[in-house]
């Protein structure tokens, strides 16, 4: 998605500004001053939040045609870290353009509430799969979100120990699940590749 292919982005973009980052760089760090919100043209960022004691959680890794950041807007700070993973090229929506452009257009109100509502929806999901104890419900599950009826086939853009961290696994733990759904005939992997069995739960 860019900025011109949604209501609620369009509605700001006479404001918008570009950036680039390089891979590492830090878009915007947790307790920062709420500058505007965000759609990522090229590469991935990552936001991360941490614990009072260092501890990290991956919240979500933006990729190309994303937004990210939307819930910043009612915030007078960020609640986490974006940093670049590859060298990125990112759209810069002014938070007091895009206000004003919602009370300017009821339109592109609504447009920012139902993207909101999907994030809602889509937080549900990730706090479901961590109620699962078992590392191999789990990793299931998470294939089969990612999966579509038409492509049983995920390739993954990213290390296995970053989406072993999305879903709350060490990437130890998240590398023995994965080599025993592969023995069980569950998944079939090649590199960063895997294929889910049709008729298999794990």
């Amino acid at each position: 998605m860019t900025p011109g292919e949604d209501a609620w982005c369009a509605a700001a973009c006479g404001a918008a500004r570009q950036r680039r980052l390089k891979a590492g760089q830090t878009l915007f760090r947790q307790g920062s001053p709420v500058f505007g919100v965000f759609a990522l043209a090229e590469g991935r960022i990552r936001l991360v939040r941490y614990a009072p004691g260092g501890a990290a959680c991956i919240l979500h890794v933006a990729r190309r045609g994303e937004t990210f950041a939307e819930a910043a807007l009612f915030s007078p700070t960020y609640r986490c870290d974006a940093v670049a993973e590859t060298a990125c090229r990112v759209t810069v929506l002014p938070k007091r353009a895009l206000l004003a452009a919602f009370a300017a257009d009821p339109a592109a109100a609504m447009a920012f509430m139902a993207r909101l509502a999907g994030q809602v929806q889509d937080l549900r999901a990730q706090l479901e799969l961590r109620n699962l104890r078992s590392a191999a419900e789990r990793v299931m599950q998470y294939l089969a979100l990612l999966s579509q009826p038409e492509r049983e086939t995920i390739v993954f853009d990213r290390p296995f120990k970053d989406v072993a961290a999305e879903i709350g696994l060490t990437h130890e733990s998240f590398y023995r699940t994965l080599a025993a759904l592969a023995a069980k005939g569950a998944i079939v992997r090649r590199g960063r590749e895997i294929r889910l069995l049709p008729g298999r739960d794990g």
